[in-house]
C-alpha cells in the first residue's frame, strides 16, 4: 500500500472544585487539545503528536521522518466509516458547580458534624475524533458531572474512615444527598465484628471499590502478547468449550454505546459489528482481545481492542469490563436472608494461581430487603478466583446499584478473616 495518513483529536476540558475541611478551597479550569498524525507506508507505521495548536502538514511530516525507525505495522488502516455518537449532560458554569457542590456538602456537614470531608467535584467532557484518507470519520463526546467526598471522623488516626461518590451525564443534589446520608447512617452504627469464615458478600458492581480487584487476572491474562508468550493462566482455556468458571458467569468487553457510557470504537479505529465481546461465556473462557497488529503479530484473530494514548501505537487491552445480569434485582440475590456489604477494599492481590486477598477497610451489614443497617469492622476477605467466580458465585443484578450507577450488585461468597 502507498503511503496513508490518519489523524486522532481528543479535546478535553474540566472544572474541578477542591475540597478540604469540608469547604470547597479551589477552583482550576482546564483545556487540553491533543492531536496525533499516524502514516502507514509498505507495512511500517510513523506517530508524531503534539498538544495545542499544531499545523497538520507539519505534524504530518514528522510522522513520515519517523518511518525510518522502521517500526512493524502490517495492517489495514479502518475505513470508510462514519460515526457520531454523544452522551452528554447539562454544560454547568463554574458557578453552577459550585452550588452543586456547597448543596451536598452542608446537606452533609449539617446531619454528620463529626467528620470532616475532603477530596473533589468536577464537570469533565471528552471529545474524541479519528479520521483517515480512507474515509474514516468517528467521532465520541462525553460530559459528565462528578463528586467524591472523603469523609474523616474527628478524633480518629485513621487518614480517612470512608467515602461517598457518585458520575453521571447529570446528577440531582437532592437525591444524592439521601444517598450519602444513607451511607452515613449506617457507617456511623456500629456492629463489631463481621461474622467470620464462609460468608455471602455482596460487591457495588464488578467495576466498582473492591469489586474489581477480583478481575484483576482476566485484565492480564486474557491479552494476545500474554496469551501468545505462554504466561497466561488461562493458556489451553480459551475457545477449548471448558467450564472453569459458574456456568451463570457471562463477561464481555464492551463497545456497546446504546446501553453505557462508553467510546464505541477502539484506538485503531475499529467499530466492532458486535459491541460486546464475550469473553467468558456460561464459565467457558471464550476470547482473547487482540488489536489488529497484535492479531496479526500472535496469530489471532482482531477483536477491536486498541488501547493506548494519542502519542504512541495501539496496545491489545480490555476496555470495559462487564459482567451480564442473572437476576432482575437485588432482593432476588440476596434470597431473603442478610449478607456482608463490601464497600471499600485498601489494596489487595490476586495470585497466579488464582488466590485472593483482600483487605476490607468498610463493611457494612446489608438486611434481606437491600438497606444497610450499619458498619463492621474492617477484615480481610480470602477465596479463590475459580471458586469466588465459580461455585461461590451467586450471581449479578439486573438493577443497578443506584441510579448513577451503570452496574447492577455482584453478590459471592468469601472467607472472611482478621
Amino acid at each position: 500500500m502507498g503511503m496513508e495518513r490518519e489523524i486522532l483529536r481528543v479535546r478535553s476540558e474540566s472544572i474541578k472544585l477542591g475540597v478540604s475541611a469540608s469547604e470547597i478551597s479551589s477552583v482550576r479550569t482546564k483545556a487540553v487539545d491533543e492531536i496525533a498524525v499516524r502514516v502507514y507506508s509498505d507495512g511500517l507505521a510513523g506517530v508524531a503528536s503534539a498538544v495545542g495548536a499544531v499545523d497538520i502538514d507539519h505534524l504530518t511530516d514528522k510522522a513520515k521522518a519517523c518511518l525510518r525507525f522502521e517500526i512493524p505495522y502490517p495492517v489495514e488502516p479502518s475505513g470508510p466509516r462514519t460515526l457520531d455518537v454523544a452522551h452528554t449532560g447539562p454544560t454547568r458554569s463554574v458557578d453552577d458547580l459550585v452550588a452543586f457542590t456547597q448543596a451536598v456538602l452542608s446537606g452533609l456537614t449539617a446531619e454528620y458534624p463529626q467528620f470532616v470531608f475532603s477530596h473533589a467535584s468536577t464537570q469533565s467532557s471528552e471529545h474524541w475524533h479519528i479520521e483517515n484518507d480512507r474515509g474514516l470519520d468517528l467521532r465520541y463526546s462525553r460530559t459528565s458531572i462528578g463528586i467524591g467526598l472523603v469523609g474523616k471522623e474527628k478524633g480518629t488516626g485513621n487518614i480517612f474512615d470512608t467515602f461517598v461518590a457518585a458520575e453521571n451525564l447529570d446528577l440531582d443534589p437532592a437525591a444524592l444527598l439521601s444517598r450519602f446520608k444513607a451511607h452515613f447512617a449506617a457507617f456511623t452504627t456500629p456492629l463489631g465484628p463481621p461474622p467470620s469464615g464462609r460468608q455471602r458478600v455482596v460487591f457495588a458492581g464488578p467495576n466498582g471499590p473492591g469489586g474489581a480487584g477480583i478481575f484483576q487476572l482476566l485484565h492480564s491474562d486474557l491479552v494476545a502478547r500474554i496469551y501468545a508468550g505462554g504466561s497466561s493462566v488461562f493458556n489451553g482455556k480459551v475457545g477449548s468449550g471448558e467450564r472453569i468458571f459458574s456456568s451463570e458467569l457471562n463477561i464481555v468487553d464492551t463497545r456497546d454505546a446504546t446501553r453505557l457510557q462508553v467510546r464505541p470504537f477502539d484506538m485503531e479505529g475499529v467499530v466492532r459489528d458486535i459491541p460486546d465481546l464475550p469473553l467468558v461465556k456460561a464459565g467457558a473462557v471464550e476470547n482473547i482481545v487482540a488489536s489488529k497488529r497484535d492479531a496479526i503479530r500472535y496469530g489471532f484473530t482482531p477483536t477491536g481492542s486498541g488501547l493506548g494514548g494519542l502519542p504512541q501505537l495501539p496496545n491489545s487491552g480490555v476496555g470495559r469490563l462487564d459482567v451480564l445480569p442473572t437476576v432482575p434485582s437485588l432482593i432476588e440475590l440476596l434470597d431473603g436472608k442478610p449478607a456482608v456489604l463490601v464497600w471499600f477494599v485498601a489494596g489487595g492481590d490476586c495470585t497466579r494461581t488464582g488466590d485472593l486477598a483482600m483487605p476490607a477497610a468498610v463493611l457494612l451489614r446489608m438486611e434481606s430487603d437491600g438497606t444497610v443497617s450499619g458498619r463492621y469492622t474492617g477484615a480481610t476477605l480470602q477465596g479463590n478466583l475459580y471458586q469466588v467466580l465459580g461455585d461461590d458465585f451467586i450471581g449479578v443484578s439486573e438493577e443497578r446499584v443506584d441510579e448513577d450507577a451503570e452496574e447492577g450488585w455482584m453478590m459471592t461468597h468469601m472467607v472472611m478473616g482478621a
